[in-house]
This record gives structure tokens, sequence and C-alpha cells, in this order.
């Protein structure tokens, strides 16, 4: 049986079976991972790069490490719903994006899709046009996800509280329409926020049982120590799409993508030798 969103794993260990009875909600199933990375050969490559192209930015350099991440191991694209392992049927990463930079401004939820041939160029020119688009003030309100979401969040609250809890049911059981579903960061493969943009370091961050994200990634700001580059991130994901091995050779992988930027030119679904 397939969701919208996704595919039905079929080989699934018994082990994950009794998870998934033992744990069946996505908020008591995470894992909590942290680390210090040395960013320095990633912000030389940056630098170089916004040279030829004001418009590239840390933040899609970072959704074009994960978009290789994601195609490098495939598992953690998947997500659980109703106690049924499933395998998302595409690769997206979901952000929070202001219409205006200050502390009034509305938010507004967008999820980006990647394919294996995006590359940090193609990607830098969809987030592009995807905030641009946010920002564009015709364009507000227009969204099925956020007009949505923004009238639901102004019901009465007994009539709001009947609403969503009949929403998380067809969700588990079924799932969310497209009209709600669309540009819902909920439904992507990871949801990345850039902490840098505030000055502060990674934190750790809760998932939630709506939808299908099975991962939240922050990424703090870069700080200079004694003439290299570093940053944080906190990585929180749920434990039962797969094992802990694999999310410490993704965390591994990261880094070596941060200490070879260059890869990041080449198509998502290239593969890379560790060395």
């Amino acid at each position: 049986m397939s969701r919208k969103s996704g595919y039905k794993v079929k080989d699934v260990t018994g082990m994950q079976n009794i998870m998934f009875d033992l744990k069946p909600n996505r908020c008591e199933s995470e894992v909590y991972m942290n680390a210090k990375v040395d960013v320095t050969e990633f912000v030389k490559f940056m630098k170089k790069e916004k040279e030829k192209n004001k418009d590239v930015t840390y933040f899609h350099g970072f959704l074009t490490i994960l978009g290789k991440i994601f195609y490098k191991y495939p598992h953690l694209n998947r997500y659980v719903q109703n106690r049924t392992l499933y395998m998302h049927k595409d690769i997206s990463f979901a952000f929070v994006a202001k219409a205006e930079f200050n502390e009034q401004s509305e938010e507004f939820m967008t999820c980006l899709k990647v394919n294996e041939k995006d590359n940090i160029y193609t990607i830098s020119e969809s987030i592009k046009n995807k905030v641009a688009a946010i920002r564009d003030k015709k364009s507000r309100h227009t969204d099925g996800a956020n007009d949505i979401v923004d009238k639901i969040g102004h019901l009465w609250r007994p009539l709001r509280s009947a609403i969503v809890g009949v929403l998380k049911w067809v969700d588990r059981k079924f799932e969310l329409p497209v009209s709600i579903a669309d540009e819902n960061i909920y439904y992507s493969s990871c949801i990345v926020s850039n902490l840098g943009t505030f000055k502060t370091g990674a934190i750790y961050h809760n998932l939630t049982n709506l939808g299908t994200s099975s991962g939240l990634i922050t990424f703090g700001e870069v700080r200079e120590e004694n003439g290299k580059y570093f940053m944080e991130i906190g990585l929180t994901v749920d434990e039962r799409i797969s094992d802990g091995f694999l999310f410490c050779k993704a965390m591994k992988s990261i880094e070596y993508l941060f200490a070879h930027p260059t890869l990041l030119k080449e198509n998502l679904n290239k593969e890379f030798e560790e060395k």
C-alpha cells in the first residue's frame, strides 16, 4: 500500500516492526546529533562563487550538501506513519521564509524539490525564485498550505482544536489533501533551518507527528577561530527509519563535503568517495 507521498517499504526487519509498536509516534523516537564542523574550505569556495554570482549564499550550499547526502544515503528519505515504513517518492527540503526581514514580518512555509541533475547553481536559482515569489506582495495568501493554516489558526479555539484533531487523524490513517500538504514543511524529506542568519549556533529542534518529515537540521553561524572557520550542525532524526550507524556515516559525509566543496558543482546523484 502506497501513499501520495511515498511507497511502502517491504524489507522491514522484525526489530523495526517492534520499534513501531514501542514508539508509534515520531516525537518519541527522536535522536539528536550535534557536530562542530570545519568549514574553512567551504567559506573559501563560497567567496569565489559569490564573485561570479552574488546571489549564491551559504544556505544554497547547505541544501546542495543535503541533496548529495540524501542521494548517497536513500534510507534518510524514509518516514513512518501509522506504524508503517514508507520511502518518499521525491527528495524535498522545507524551510520557513519571512516576507520581509524584520520581527513583525509574516513567515511562510515553502518546500523545494530537488532532482538528481541539480547542483549548487540550479538549487540557488530555484531558491531565489521561491523566495522572490514569497516576498512578492501579490503572491501572499494565495498559497494553499499557508492560506489554509492561516484561516484555521484564526478560528474559535474549540472549533480550531476539533479541526486540527480531524486533520491529524486523516494524516495518520490516509494522508492530508494536496491543498494542505503542498508547500507544507511537515510534508518534506527534511526541514532545514539556517540559524546563522540570526547569529546563533545550532540547536536541538523537535520533530512533529504530523506529516512525513523524519529529519530536521539546523546550521549555526559560521565563526572564525584562529584563522579557520567552524560551524555547528544540529540534526534531529527519527531513529525508526534506519540504524545509528547510517546516521553517523551521513554526518561524517556532511563534514567531508564541507571540506571538499567543489563537489557541489556536480550533480546531486554523482557518487563521491571519501578519502
